[in-house]
Parts: C-alpha cells; structure tokens; sequence
C-alpha cells in the first residue's frame, strides 16, 4: 500500500501528501512567488519561487505550521505538510540563485537515485545567500534570526550519504542532523525552520547557507525556496549623563598629558 502510495506521487505530480492523506491538486503555481527576496510576513522575507519546484502545490500552504519568526539558536519546527511531485525539473529563468536546481555532492562517483542520474544536476555545494537588510532599520540589531528551508528528496536514511551544512562559513551541527533525519523518498518537499545564534551574523546582513555532501555523492537533493525572518532591537545610545562622567573621567588624563608635553619642551 505504502509503495503503491509512493509510486502514485511519482506518476503525478499535482499529487500531495497532506497529512499523511495523499490528494489531487491543480497545478497553479502558489500565489507567493518571488524571483529574489519578497516580504511575506512581518519581519519575514522569501527567497525563490514558491511553487514546489514548478509543479505547483495545488492549494496547499507548504509553511503553515511552521514558525517562521522569533526561534532561539538551534530550535527547529517543522511545516504539517508534505508534497509529492514529478521528476525531472530543472530551474526556469530568472529564479532565485539555488532554488529550484538539482544538486549532487561535490565529488560524485555514484548515483543512488534519478536526482543523482540526471543530466541537468550540478555538483555541490548548494550556497545560496540572503541579503536580509531590508528587515533591519537604522539603529537596530538583530536579536533572532529564523532561517526557513523548503528541503526537498534529501534522503540519508535510505542511501546513508551524509550532508553537512555550513551557515555563514561554519558547520551548523543543529540543521546537518536535522536534514539528515529526513527521508523524502517520493520525491517529497518539507519546510523546515531553524534558529540562527545570532553570533554568527555579519555586518552586511547576508545569510549564506552551504549544503554539501560526502560519501559517493550520489543522492541529489533540491531546495524550492527559503526565507529569512528576523526580530530586531533598537541599539541604546549613550545617555548625556555618560558622556559627560567619560569626559571627567578623561580630564586628569588630559592634564597629566599637557605636563608631560610643556616639561619636555622646557
């Protein structure tokens, strides 16, 4: 039954899984489509095409259930849905640089699944960088950031190829398990949100994500989209009573550093 389930989502692509339910589609594209980034909630921008990698979600929300502002570092929740599509697919023009493309690991000498086989795949890593600055206003700081990830056919569980994925140049232990937890054998798409330690933010406001993978590199994966979403804090200014016990505090300095000055000059 299971198989035959599988087997079906496969076949037709307008085909969701929705609570473990499998149901007929159209295949209009989501109303939330967006080349480069997009407001899509209060403080949450999108990155890429949301429209399960052309196929369309078929009136369903790939996001809902998920948390998409506010997490604190490493917590992750998850979307209540999943999607089945068709097979192959490979980016339109102009989409968001990442989404939408089939990737492999960077040294492949195997293929374990059709992602792996296909033509139109590129070697990893998958790097895709957000420029979230429109969510951050002059003299604010970011106090979460909220990393979300449409994953699609990632699938450790059956072939036992590892992935690792770096955020902003560093391995993040937190999302490399939980994409490797997944097994959208199908293929499926699953949103996915994660908290990012706000430590590893840089002062241009870019989020880069690289995913790779080891061992034969020969199980492809894709991303259909992704969205940054961010809490801010205005930056305290220093109060004028500050200022001024700083400068006290600099006037002896001042004078000790006149004296020095005038006796060599005697």
């Amino acid at each position: 039954m299971i198989t035959s389930l599988v087997q079906r989502l496969v076949r037709f692509p307008g085909l969701a899984l929705i609570g473990g339910v499998a149901l007929f589609g159209t295949l209009a594209a989501s109303p939330r489509v967006a080349h480069a980034q997009t407001p899509l909630a209060p403080g949450v921008l999108l990155y890429g095409d949301e429209d399960l990698l052309g196929f369309g979600y078929g009136g369903g929300d790939p996001i809902a259930g998920a948390t998409l502002t506010g997490l604190t570092t490493n917590t992750i929740t998850d979307a209540t849905n999943s999607f089945g599509h068709g097979f192959p697919f490979t980016p339109s023009g102009g989409e968001f640089s990442g989404t939408d493309q089939i990737f492999v690991g960077s040294v492949q000498t195997n293929a374990h699944d059709g992602y792996a086989a296909f033509a139109g795949r590129t070697a990893g890593p998958q790097v895709v960088e957000m420029d979230y600055s429109a969510l951050v206003g002059v003299g604010q700081q970011v106090t979460s950031l909220t990393l979300g990830i449409a994953a699609d056919d990632f699938q450790f569980g059956s072939f036992g190829q590892p992935f690792t994925a770096s955020v902003n140049g560093v391995v993040n232990a937190a999302l490399t398990a939980k994409l490797n937890s997944l097994n959208q054998t199908g293929p499926l798409t699953h949103f996915l949100t994660i908290g990012i330690d706000p430590a590893l933010l840089t002062p241009s406001d870019t989020l880069t994500v690289s995913i790779d993978q080891g061992g034969d590199g020969g199980d492809g994966w894709a991303a259909d989209f992704f969205t940054v979403g961010v809490t801010t804090a205005s930056v305290a200014a220093p109060e004028p009573g500050s200022l001024a016990l700083v400068a006290l505090g600099a006037a002896p300095l001042l004078a000790v550093a006149r004296r020095r000055r005038r006796s060599k000059r005697a």
